[in-house]
């Protein structure tokens, strides 16, 4: 018996078509992942797509939703919305709640409230159309991106600018295809990358083994960047050369310990439920600063997160079972 309180699972997804991008489709076998826990669970469950808040129903009781409601590009508050109107329906889900998402998806807002909290970011700041001034403080190179996406839309191709003049073309081009978007310039930190994986239990928000993001064979011509095409284009050069790597804490125990404060330092200060994914990197002098936080991370079984769960032991049912336990204790 799994000894869980829920008697019966929803999995909630947005809508998937064969037209929709691999960043979109990927949220099926998140899916799939979910659903091969909750069988080793013994727990009934049914899967639904959830397009926007009309398709908001009430749940019997005893039940509970699993949220894998993801953000389509260009609605980026898509996911924010369903949870706001299961949350005024008084429907239970798993993962962060209504505002978490709306800070963890907003970079921008992210970034204040940590750097307002003592928390190391990288420099950087909003950039507006003529760049009047918002660039100062903020040392080259940048990086830049759009405020509310994720899975790295918007980070195709190099997204590197090393001169004010490419920022204003890049934020030009970002800026037609996000409309209304804050586009945010941070200072590319050129060290060690690194994603933790915090998963909730019984006594609080634990941290599972340090991931590294290590760029193989990069040329120097190719940013050491963890973009779109590193995540989702499987023929591309940065996509078969960009490994996950669990480094090892009798050799590192020290910077890995610190990476674990920091991670654990933004989970309480966003107000994370459930499970995340915290994604840092080394600045020059090897100090690291947090990138942004993932309240409800991909559970696709070759991601970042499920990849850190299978290192640390834990199977499917495992990692499902405690994301649904922080559910029915908030």
């Amino acid at each position: 018996m799994h000894g869980l309180s829920w008697r019966r699972v929803v999995v909630a997804h947005n809508p998937v078509s064969d037209a929709d991008d691999p960043s979109t489709r990927d949220v099926l076998d998140q899916v799939a992942f979910v659903v091969e826990g909750l069988r080793g669970l013994d727990l009934p469950f049914e899967t639904v797509a959830v397009g926007g808040a009309a398709d908001v129903r009430p749940l019997d009781p005893g039940a509970v939703l699993f949220n894998l409601v993801e953000s389509p590009p260009g609605r980026p508050r898509a996911q924010i919305e369903v949870a706001t109107a299961w949350e005024e329906a008084g429907v239970p889900f798993t993962g962060s709640a209504a505002d978490v998402l709306w800070l963890t998806t907003d970079k921008v807002a992210t970034r204040e409230l940590l750097a307002a909290a003592g928390l190391p970011v990288a420099p950087g700041a909003v950039v507006d159309p003529e760049l009047d001034g918002s660039l100062d403080g903020v040392p080259p190179p940048w990086i830049l991106k759009p405020a509310w996406e994720d899975a790295s839309l918007g980070l195709e191709g190099d997204p590197l600018c090393r001169t004010p003049v490419e920022v204003r073309q890049r934020a030009e081009a970002l800026g037609r295809r996000f409309p209304g978007q804050p586009l945010l310039a941070e200072h590319f930190l050129p060290g060690r990358e690194f994603n933790l994986t915090v998963l909730e239990d019984a006594g609080g928000a634990r941290v599972l083994p340090v991931a590294e993001m290590r760029y193989v064979d990069f040329p120097a011509s190719e940013p050491r960047v963890l973009g779109y095409e590193a995540k989702w284009n499987t023929d591309s050069f940065a996509y078969g050369h960009t490994v996950r790597a669990f480094p090892d804490p009798a050799g590192e125990g020290e910077m890995l310990a610190e990476l674990e404060r920091l991670a654990l330092g933004a989970w309480g200060e966003c107000g994370v439920r459930g499970y995340a994914r915290v994604d840092l990197r080394l600045d020059e002098q090897g100090d690291p600063a947090i990138l942004e936080i993932n309240a409800n991370p991909c559970l696709s079984g070759d991601a970042g997160f499920v990849a850190a769960t299978a290192h640390g032991g834990l199977g499917p049912a495992e990692v499902v079972g405690r994301i649904l336990a922080a559910a029915a204790r908030s």
